[in-house]
């Protein structure tokens, strides 16, 4: 993983987070801007993983190397369920479900930073 690259990661899926709350808050559902927004979080996200999958088929053997794994399928696949989701339903509550993925990538993500420490 790149440091820089995962407090972007943090950084977008928090106003991710924000946004979705704003929307929900405003009685709205969310509009393509907000779409567009979290597909690019999705694409950090993926650029992030494929980063972190390739050190790792590479020789970098993090602390908990299972746990990094799952993290890592994790983040990828948690915005676009929430994406398609909020994009189907075109609620209020469409909104929440954006901020509740966005929350998830953001938790994922500072737990990865943590994990990736080499294996002593």
């Amino acid at each position: 993983m790149i440091d820089a690259l995962a407090y972007a990661v943090i950084l977008f899926a928090g106003a991710a987070v924000i946004w979705g709350l704003v929307t929900s808050i405003a009685n709205k559902p969310p509009g393509k801007a907000q779409l567009l927004y979290v597909a690019g979080v999705e694409a950090l996200t993926m650029i992030q993983s494929i980063i972190a999958t390739a050190k790792i088929i590479g020789g970098f053997r993090p602390v908990e190397l299972a746990t990094t794994i799952g993290y890592l399928i994790g983040i990828v696949i948690l915005i676009p369920i929430a994406w398609f989701w909020a994009n189907g339903e075109r609620s209020r509550f469409s909104g929440i479900v954006l901020a509740v993925a966005g929350l998830g990538v953001l938790a994922m993500t500072l737990r990865l930073l943590v994990l990736w420490t080499p294996a002593g």
